[in-house]
């Protein structure tokens, strides 16, 4: 499915060659050209002394995204694949990636301090940690809390009551809010999947992301993978970035992410705590829609947050569908191999 690694017919038959990169930068596009612009040009700049690839995959972008980055840099590999979301995406680049660690970067990340270089050097005196993020601040500057723990019944049902404002329950949720534990190495269940550094021998033992994640979800499902093979996740301050993240409280992202969260819970947790995790989910958009109702006849923000919260617990009651799905590539041509034949 791959290409072949660099150095595999290397004088010496090791395997192992000077021209492998040290790191394959995966960045999945669909729109955005302007910040997908501004995203490669920062990380470039703090790429520092390595050997790295780029690798872009555009999920049928109508904004001219591709030819742009095309134009701007040549260095960079630009594959045109069909949008079958996000997951199915970051496949492409995996699948083509020759680096001994790829990293998968959102096309809103810019690099605010530290370098590919100071992470990579930081890994390789870990060889335990087989997926690893780094601190995440948000466009206005604040700590963006990226370490999470897993989902579960109590978790989903914590954040549906509010367990952040409540100080002695904001650890029965999935955000770790404990800030000063962003600024030391500490492992974690899952990060936030904006920035996911991954070691190739990982990826080898984890395979590739679930496509039937089409948004949300895929990097707690991949991050649940490699700590289930014996591999740590780990939070590592060797760089900090900012992430531009969009809304994903309103309209149909809030729909899309109970859709995956309900995936999740299908995959991961069996009916009962399936079962619990669904409840938990939908107590807390009946709720959210409760305590905006009244403020609905006055404002339309009111009325359009509760609309996205019907949405999503008319998704978690089966009685709609998200509005974008997928399902894993079964046919030989939707598999990578495939994709990135016809994308050359």
């Amino acid at each position: 499915m791959d290409r072949a690694r660099a150095g595999d017919d290397a004088p010496g038959g090791d395997g192992v060659s000077d021209l492998q990169p040290d790191l394959s930068v995966v960045i999945v596009t669909h729109n955005g050209r302007e910040m997908a612009l501004r995203t490669l040009r920062s990380a470039q700049a703090a790429l520092g002394d390595l050997r790295a690839e780029w690798i872009v995959a555009d999920s049928a972008s109508s904004d001219g995204t591709p030819e742009a980055i095309e134009r701007e840099f040549d260095d960079i590999e630009v594959f045109r694949v069909p949008n079958r979301g996000f997951a199915a995406a970051n496949n492409i680049g995996i699948a083509w990636a020759q680096g001994r660690y790829v990293l998968l970067l959102n096309p809103d990340v810019e690099v605010l301090e530290g370098s590919f270089a100071d992470l990579v050097e930081a890994l390789d005196s870990r060889p335990d940690v087989g997926i690893a993020s780094v601190i995440q601040r948000g466009a206005d500057g604040e700590l963006q809390f990226s370490m999470r723990r897993f989902p579960s019944p109590a978790r989903d049902l914590g954040e549906s009551l509010f367990a952040a404002h409540w100080p002695f329950f904001k650890s029965l949720q999935e955000l770790d809010m404990r800030a000063v534990r962003y600024r030391y190495e500490v492992s974690t269940d899952w990060a936030v999947g904006a920035f996911l550094c991954a070691r190739a021998e990982a990826i080898a033992a984890i395979g590739p992301m679930d496509e039937r994640f089409f948004l949300y979800s895929e990097e707690i499902d991949w991050c649940l993978r490699a700590k289930q093979t014996g591999w740590d996740v780990r939070h590592l301050p060797a760089m900090t970035v900012t992430h531009h993240a969009g809304r994903r409280d309103s309209g149909d992202l809030m729909a899309q992410l109970a859709h995956s969260r309900s995936l999740f819970a299908r995959k991961h947790h069996g009916l009962l705590g399936s079962l619990g995790i669904h409840a938990a989910l939908a107590v807390g958009h009946l709720l959210r829609i409760t305590l905006r109702v009244p403020a609905a006849p006055f404002k339309r923000s009111a009325r359009v947050r509760i609309g996205a919260e019907a949405g999503a617990l008319r998704v978690l009651l089966g009685l709609g569908k998200p509005p974008l799905r997928a399902e894993p590539a079964e046919r030989p041509s939707d598999s990578p191999a495939t994709v990135l034949d016809e994308a050359r």
